[in-house]
């Protein structure tokens, strides 16, 4: 039987904490995860980790953050029929109420 050796790898104090507190999550001492994450040839090989959000928490983030995204973009498109965006009108409106609430001298 060959008997395992003392190696050595460089990482930052961070990088050292995030595989530590991964090791951690997968029930494992930190050489044996970084070696199992290593050898792994495939992603679904390595060593399972607890992630923050399930799958079902992931979608639904996702969709939301792009429902926001198309409704941003939507406010930069020009009206039909103007020059105009949502955004250079609501701009206007805001300007022209600003305008209104100031006492005249």
């Amino acid at each position: 039987m060959i008997r395992a050796r003392r190696r050595s790898f460089y990482c930052s104090p961070v990088e050292y904490a995030e595989i530590s507190e991964r090791a951690r999550a997968a029930g494992m001492k930190n050489s044996p995860f970084v070696i199992a994450c290593a050898l792994a040839e495939d992603r679904d090989e390595r060593p399972d980790t607890l992630l923050a959000l399930t799958e079902e928490e992931q979608r639904t983030l996702y969709d939301r953050v792009a429902f926001l995204d198309r409704c941003v973009r939507t406010m930069y498109e020009r009206l039909p029929g103007s020059e105009l965006s949502m955004f250079d009108a609501l701009a206007f409106l805001e300007r022209v109420a600003s305008l209104q609430r100031k006492p005249r001298q």
